[in-house]
């Protein structure tokens, strides 16, 4: 008797231990890092916030390769991994694009300011007619650029903003600068 209660308790053992390492599809898991994951994306993260956004892809990947192997307890960790991965490269990509967007905002309202008192100065001048079509052209380029500057704001295109900002202040001083040249001239 003793003996087959040792035997019962052996097998009942030894089924808890052969069932208890066998997981289900981690599912939930996979769709709460697929949407850290779009999260991160809509943030531009693989942009600005690359080298969480790299960890983050790995642990994906390497979850992805686990699962395919059925190995779905060991994926299961690799999928949490990489979704607080997603969540931090979310994170710091959403700051560094708001940082970016003051900065911009920024630059966007200096050339405002500074291209009004560019088409002041030259309603104010009496500018030869060569150096008023070299302006004339200039101001529809900056005109274009500020319309160029929105769109790509509006679109959160930021980086690309940025340089359009940059430019375009460009455009703004040589202007400015042509202006002051052609007043030293009389």
């Amino acid at each position: 008797m003793k003996y087959s209660y040792l035997v019962l308790i052996s097998l009942a053992l030894l089924l808890f231990v052969t069932f208890s390492g066998c997981s289900s599809k981690p599912v939930e898991q996979v769709e709460l890092a697929q949407k850290a994951m779009d999260e991160a994306k809509e943030q531009h993260a693989e942009e600005f916030a690359q080298a969480d956004w790299k960890n983050a892809q790995q642990a994906w990947e390497d979850a992805q390769t686990l699962i395919a192997k059925q190995k779905y307890a060991d994926a299961g960790t690799l999928l949490l991994r990489a979704k607080s991965r997603f969540e931090k490269a979310r994170d710091i990509a959403r700051s560094k694009r708001e940082d970016l967007r003051r900065e911009i905002d920024g630059m966007q309202k200096t050339i405002e300011t500074r291209y009004g008192s560019l088409k002041t100065a030259m309603a104010a001048a009496k500018l030869p007619p060569t150096i008023k079509k070299s302006l004339d052209e200039s101001c529809g380029s900056i005109d274009k650029a500020i319309e160029k500057l929105r769109t790509e704001l509006g679109q959160g295109e930021y980086s690309q903003a940025k340089y359009t900002a940059q430019t375009t202040m460009r455009q703004v001083y040589e202007a400015e600068k042509e202006i002051e040249k052609a007043g030293k001239k009389r």
